[in-house]
């Protein structure tokens, strides 16, 4: 076998064992970034749910207010 085409082989593995570091390395980013969005997601879900609840509680106290006494005017 000739020796350059060993080395070529060589190179060739070396290559894609660092290519498949590099899109291991990127998963990892992509997961952590996942678990941080979904956080987020979770946080801002709790927070519309909050709000929601606090709306919720403002439209009923203006709809069961009694409506402002209408001025009497007395016609003669």
């Amino acid at each position: 076998m000739d020796s350059s085409r060993v080395l070529l082989a060589l190179e060739e593995g070396k290559k894609w064992r660092e290519r498949q570091r590099r899109i291991q390395e990127r998963i990892r980013q992509l997961e952590r970034r996942r678990a941080y969005l979904l956080r987020e997601l979770e946080h801002a879900q709790k927070k519309i749910s909050e709000y929601a609840g606090i709306v919720m509680g403002l439209k009923e106290s203006l709809l069961t207010k009694e409506a402002p006494p209408t001025p009497h005017i007395h016609v003669r």
